[in-house]
């Protein structure tokens, strides 16, 4: 590939152009590719619904028990013939263990079937949306442009998330609470210089896919908040936290219980007719969600509900608060059936629309009992702000993403309040987001960085093999006589053929080098400990490290390959090998990681 000019010229750019003018350079290229994307899954996404779907597609209809099915159906095909196999991991978890813990490495393949999978499965009804398969896809695309561009693993890690930011500013056109949400998910800390590209591809996103579609996914002009409603948003953040913890928990017992990893049909179409009849049962449950939470910001929902024939006997808000905290409390079992069943899909426009419902919720059994008059449409825009502190672990990003879509910042306080509140509550019960659960129930997250560096060295690395070996039959005399020619003071006893047998340290010869009558009557083999903990020369340095922590007492290790001594690893030398890597991984994240 290097005899073509242009790689040459990524390849030696750092000669026309600095690293971090560069660096702001691709991300604005990342963006608009990424802006194009997100346009592409927009335009598939309508495209399916104006072949397939009607305008009553939201009213009680047979048809909704199988479409879904549909979409997951035509999702699973794709992931099992298209990609032939692959490795499709869904969501952002997998993009934050990449980030984490390989440098930000993302196959091809991410790029595109991400887009096509979630297109059928959203389009059709799944209960899912869209936000964290184009997250995934930007950050595919901004890691393998990182890669043609010649860049190292800290700025390919800098335009995953420059990607990610992209994508998500592109579908919410939320700029600022795109770049909050690349810092809160993906990245843990950014210098100034990293920020820039981050604000800037989103920024482009923003601009791009504004100039395609002008209207907002949700439409709301928020109206001023009041004071005495204060202690009334403190109870909704409790409330939303309750709700982030029943999803994150619903969520994960769900797909592992019914992960169709295997993608087989009749598991999909199980689960996909399961899914089908949660949204039969409420048609709320159909898609993403955006059309019931702009009926709500619109002030249309009651008429809505009438519309679906949401009568009886008990009274209209009876049934109506009924009906919409089964919603709430069916809606994330819909989506992680729609997803462990073999579509594809995020957690994000759910928990937007389970904190709406919420928001709503509560505000009207508030305004019922008539202690005060609250504004529910206040009320929904600051659930959504609690759900998605509480679900995503991203507390920031629920203020300032919310406050975005709300028309400005009239809410700020009460969504400050609300999501602090419920990301305090869910993280008391529940310390893991959506994303990372998995990881660490999986144990991946117990693992730093620092350890998956020690797994990548090898014992090789520290391998010292100038100590002065003996064999059984030795006698004291000879090794008085070594041990006045070394500064070693462990010796391990190997047989002729090289195989290790024991060690002797000075410990135990102190007591016998004062007694010469005995030099000539005890042998290694009695001086000798058998009960050596040793290790293999292709053992990384992490299990070194945890063997001499189980084993405070010892100082040195004697290294063996194929049942041969090789050396020692002394406790000094790895932990001077352990600062210097812990120091070149440093200098090589100080701007990002």
């Amino acid at each position: 590939m290097l005899k073509y000019p242009v790689y040459k010229i990524f390849k030696q750019r750092t000669q026309y152009i600095s690293n971090q003018h560069f660096l702001i350079i691709a991300s604005v290229f990342v963006a608009v590719v990424v802006s194009f994307a997100a346009i592409l899954l927009k335009w598939l996404i309508h495209f399916i619904e104006s072949l397939l779907l009607n305008t009553n597609l939201l009213e009680l209809s047979f048809a909704n028990l199988f479409l879904p099915l549909g979409g997951i159906l035509l999702s699973l095909t794709f992931i099992k013939y298209a990609l032939k196999g692959k490795n499709f991991e869904k969501g952002l978890a997998s993009i934050i263990y990449k980030v984490t813990y390989k440098k930000g490495r993302i196959e091809l393949y991410h790029t595109y079937a991400h887009l096509i999978t979630s297109a059928f499965t959203v389009s059709l009804g799944g209960s899912v949306g869209v936000e964290a398969p184009i997250a995934a896809t930007g950050s595919a695309i901004g890691s393998n442009l990182a890669s043609r561009f010649f860049l190292n693993d800290n700025d390919r890690n800098l335009l995953l998330a420059c990607g990610a930011s992209a994508g998500i500013s592109a579908i919410f056109n939320s700029p600022i609470g795109a770049v909050i949400f690349a810092l809160e998910v993906l990245l843990r800390r950014v210098t100034v210089p990293a920020f820039v590209p981050l604000l800037i591809a989103s920024a482009t996103a923003s601009v791009i896919s504004n100039f395609f579609y002008k209207s907002q996914i949700i439409s709301f002009k928020a109206t001023a908040w009041e004071i005495q409603a204060i202690p009334y948003y403190v109870i909704l953040a409790v409330m939303c936290g309750f709700f982030s913890i029943y999803t994150i928990r619903v969520i994960y017992g769900l797909e592992t219980r019914f992960n169709n990893a295997k993608l087989k049909y009749n598991k999909a179409i199980f689960q996909g007719l399961i899914v089908g009849g949660l949204i039969l049962f409420s048609p709320l449950l159909f898609g993403e969600g955006y059309f019931v939470i702009n009926q709500i910001l619109n002030n249309k929902f009651d008429e809505f509900m009438r519309s679906i024939s949401l009568q009886s006997n008990f009274g209209f808000n009876t049934v109506f608060l009924v009906f919409v905290l089964i919603t709430i409390l069916l809606k994330p079992v819909a989506a992680a059936l729609t997803v462990s069943s073999g579509g594809n899909g995020g957690i994000f426009a759910p928990s937007l629309f389970i904190g709406a419902l919420s928001g709503l919720f509560f505000s009207r059994i508030v305004n019922l009992l008539g202690f005060t008059e609250v504004n529910e449409l206040n009320f929904a825009v600051a659930g959504m702000a609690g759900l998605l502190s509480g679900v995503l672990s991203a507390p920031l990003t629920g203020i300032f993403m919310i406050a975005e879509i709300a028309g400005g910042y009239t809410l700020l306080v009460p969504l400050m309040i609300v999501s602090a509140g419920s990301f305090f509550f869910t993280r008391l019960f529940e310390p893991n987001s959506i994303y990372t659960k998995r990881l660490v129930q999986s144990g991946l997250l117990h693992k730093t960085p620092e350890v998956e560096l020690l797994k990548t060295v090898s014992a090789q690395s520290v391998l010292e093999t100038n100590f002065p070996t003996l064999f059984t039959d030795e006698t004291l005399r000879g090794v008085t006589q070594l041990v006045s020619s070394t500064r070693r003071n462990v010796f391990p006893v190997v047989k002729r053929n090289g195989k290790l047998v024991g060690i002797v340290s000075m410990g135990d010869l102190r007591h016998y080098l004062f007694k010469t009558d005995l030099y000539d009557k005890i042998t290694v083999k009695e001086l000798m400990h058998t009960d050596v903990v040793c290790v293999n020369q292709a053992d990384s340095l992490h299990h070194v490290l945890q063997l001499l922590e189980e084993h405070p007492g010892v100082f040195y290790l004697p290294v063996i390959h194929e049942d041969k001594y090789v050396g020692c690893i002394s406790k000094s030398v790895l932990l001077n090998k352990y600062k210097e890597l812990m120091q070149e991984w440093m200098e090589q994240n100080q701007g990002l990681s």
